[in-house]
């Protein structure tokens, strides 16, 4: 990855719907330029799909949170086909430490943030849980 590909991935970052044509004139080079190196970044798995963030406070989530997660030895993938596959949970990774996984959910009641970590802790091979739900955000969003 170039310079170049840093730059579109911000720019993709701050508007995922911006145009190539955009794209060109901000970065100061050819459309065709632009579109050749979102196509290899996509074909490389480096960009592996587009987002929209939501503004309309109807449409956010209200509750939010993160769980740490303690996992059985060699049951973590096991583990995490299924955490995939659970809607409030918006964001997954590995990590090292005390904790294999931690998890973030977003719901829209705490009676949801409650049945989801019900559900959660139900997954076969989790061992022990942490809970923090997040309160503001400070940078992001």
């Amino acid at each position: 990855m170039n310079n170049l590909d840093s730059q579109i991935i911000a720019l993709l970052k701050r508007n995922a719907r911006m145009s190539v044509t955009q794209m060109a004139q901000e970065l100061a080079v050819s459309r065709v330029t632009i579109d050749t190196h979102i196509k290899k970044m996509e074909q490389s798995g480096v960009i592996t799909g587009y987002t929209v963030k939501l503004g309309t406070e109807e449409f956010r989530h209200k509750v939010s949170g993160w769980i740490l997660i303690s996992v059985t030895a060699n049951e973590e993938e096991r583990a995490i086909e299924q955490l995939v596959n659970m809607p409030e949970i918006t964001r997954l990774h590995t990590t090292n430490g005390k904790w294999d996984l931690a998890a973030e959910i977003q719901v829209l009641s705490l009676e949801n943030f409650d049945s989801t970590i019900s559900r959660l802790r139900q997954v076969k091979g989790i061992m022990d849980t942490d809970t923090s739900l997040l309160l503001s955000s400070r940078i992001g969003e």
